[in-house]
């Protein structure tokens, strides 16, 4: 159980908590500026029940991971690889929120209106 504080566990789930930190704070704040706060309300940060189990169940299988298996967590080279492609993946959506402007919302259509 040691291997839950070492450098590596600790640096990759601090970067998954900042990365979810950011991608929920920058939605948050995008939506505001697009639609007005008048318009926004908390479900706009997109967590729900749902998303906060899913997230847990990340965390678990990571914890798991860096227990049973604590070699497949070394190569700093692989998490760095996932930031990036985070990063990437911001940069595409945020910029594609952008270019939607008030075309975007969190909000699913079942019907055509």
């Amino acid at each position: 159980s040691s291997e839950i504080f070492s450098d590596t566990s600790v640096r990759q789930l601090s970067q998954m908590l900042l990365s979810l930190i950011i991608f929920h704070t920058s939605e948050y704040i995008l939506v505001i500026a697009i639609h007005g706060a008048s318009n926004v309300t908390p479900s706009s940060l997109l967590i729900s029940k749902h998303y906060a189990f899913a997230m847990l169940a990340a965390v678990l299988e990571y914890l798991t991971e860096i227990i049973l298996f604590p070699e497949l967590k070394q190569h700093v080279w692989i998490s760095n690889f996932g930031l990036v492609m985070i990063v990437v993946g911001e940069i595409i959506r945020k910029t594609s929120i952008i270019t939607a402007g008030r075309s975007f919302t969190h909000l699913i259509k079942i019907n055509h209106e």
